[in-house]
């Protein structure tokens, strides 16, 4: 089964986005855990070196975008399901808005 909310074309290096955020809400993980880094240098591999900094501001990128497409969604929701998705949806735009002052938040 395909879940199609978070698809879009966008750069590569924002796939990562949900992974992560899955990472530290679900298995607790901060974002400056090991583990992080060890995953992203994993996905970087095969682009070749010298990409992290270019992949810190994609998935700030992709945070924004994240948000984005999810508050696109709220308006086909059923009345009864809107206050839940709104409290999900905050956790989702806090992390987005302090990506974009705080790298790595």
């Amino acid at each position: 089964m395909l879940d199609w909310g978070d698809a879009s074309i966008s750069h590569p290096f924002m796939s990562l986005v949900v992974t992560f955020r899955f990472l530290e809400e679900t298995n607790r993980l901060a974002p400056t855990d090991p583990w992080i880094s060890r995953l992203r240098d994993a996905y970087l591999e095969p682009w070749g070196s010298g990409l992290a900094e270019t992949f810190e501001l994609a998935i700030r990128l992709g945070m924004v975008a994240h948000a984005i497409a999810w508050l696109r969604q709220r308006d086909y929701l059923p009345p009864e399901a809107i206050a839940d998705f709104d409290r999900g949806f905050t956790v989702i735009l806090r992390r987005a808005l302090r990506s974009t002052v705080e790298p790595g938040a």
